[in-house]
């Protein structure tokens, strides 16, 4: 969509073209992450005017909302085929989801569990990355690893199937509500959810010129680049809720944050993002990265299952130097070995 820009940033010559590029990825962000905002508020905001329950919005609107940011950079990156910023982001933001953004909850205040999380979201949660682990060691085109468009569609499918769940799972216990209808309206809703969206797709059209060129011109490969630098950025919607949560004392909205996206991130942004290639080629790199998100998915479910009075800032403080450790071990990586 912007490429003609691109065209010509691509001609500024040395130190103006990396000062650019820096530019790009901090206005990709602002974008991203004020579009995001703009988009769940007028979206809930819409469907508390349709008589919406709320709980069926946090579920589905602010859930995926939150994702936008994530959803925009690896479907851009697809188009562009830079799978590897694509599929880096989306893992590198579940890591970032659970070690970060659950982490930092936690350090505000104790954090419990309801049983319905962890009968039905925290199981999904492993499932859904052992799904992903499969479909990049099976069924590949090439001798490389990759994930087909069969497989992008069978996680799309899934994603409906999960949005239904939870909609059937949450009108099971709802009880009647009188919200009052917000006084904004309807088209001004409209407007400001088509705008926002535009800011979102823009973003992540900068994001993602600003990380790949930087990456080159750094030495480092788009992979690197998706599970750290967009993936952190691309999250802090969901760092900032979640926090702002726990410090209203609203543990299931932080938690559910947390879990919700991380589902959302490898079911519906990493089905669209290989939908719409033909494939999306898996780094062998990224292979390892993908069993760490399991083992902390798992890690974080055991924690949640034994911590009977919640997990508090002792395993926050623990999750935060988690995520410092495999960064140190991503660069390393990339550099060293």
């Amino acid at each position: 969509m912007l490429d003609f820009l691109f065209k010509y940033f691509r001609q500024v010559p040395g130190f103006w073209f990396i000062l650019l590029c820096i530019v790009c990825l901090v206005v990709g962000l602002v974008l991203l992450i004020k579009g995001a905002d703009f988009f769940v508020s007028s979206a809930s905001t819409l469907a508390k005017k349709l008589g919406v329950s709320s709980l069926v919005i946090g579920l589905t609107v602010v859930s995926i909302g939150t994702s936008l940011p994530e959803a925009s950079v690896s479907i851009s990156s697809a188009i562009k085929g830079s799978s590897g910023l694509s599929l880096g982001n989306v893992v590198g933001s579940n890591i970032f989801n659970i070690l970060v953004v659950l982490g930092c909850s936690c350090i505000f205040a104790p954090i419990i569990v309801d049983k319905g999380l962890k009968k039905r979201d925290l199981p999904i949660l492993i499932g859904t990355g052992v799904l992903l682990l499969i479909f990049t060691l099976c069924f590949n085109k090439t001798n490389s690893y990759d994930i087909l468009r069969f497989e992008a569609i069978i996680l799309l499918v899934l994603f409906i199937g999960y949005i239904i769940l939870c909609i059937l799972t949450t009108k099971k216990d709802e009880e009647e509500e009188t919200e009052e209808k917000p006084k904004m309206k309807a088209w001004l809703c409209i407007i400001i959810i088509i705008v926002s969206g535009f800011a979102i797709a823009c973003g992540g059209e900068f994001v993602t010129f600003g990380a790949q060129e930087l990456a080159l011109k750094m030495g480092a490969d788009d992979v690197l680049v998706g599970l750290t630098i967009v993936a952190v950025g691309t999250s802090l919607p969901e760092l900032v809720t979640s926090i702002m949560a726990a410090k209203k004392k609203e543990n299931a909205i932080a938690v559910g944050n947390a879990v919700g996206s991380s589902i959302f991130n490898i079911l519906f942004i990493l089905g669209a993002a290989a939908t719409i290639s033909p494939y999306v080629g898996v780094n062998p790199d990224v292979i390892t990265d993908i069993i760490i998100m399991i083992v902390i998915f798992v890690l974080t479910t055991v924690l949640v299952i034994f911590c009977k009075n919640g997990i508090g800032k002792a395993v926050g403080i623990s999750f935060l130097l988690l995520y410092a450790a495999y960064l140190t071990f991503i660069i390393l990586r990339q550099y060293c070995f």
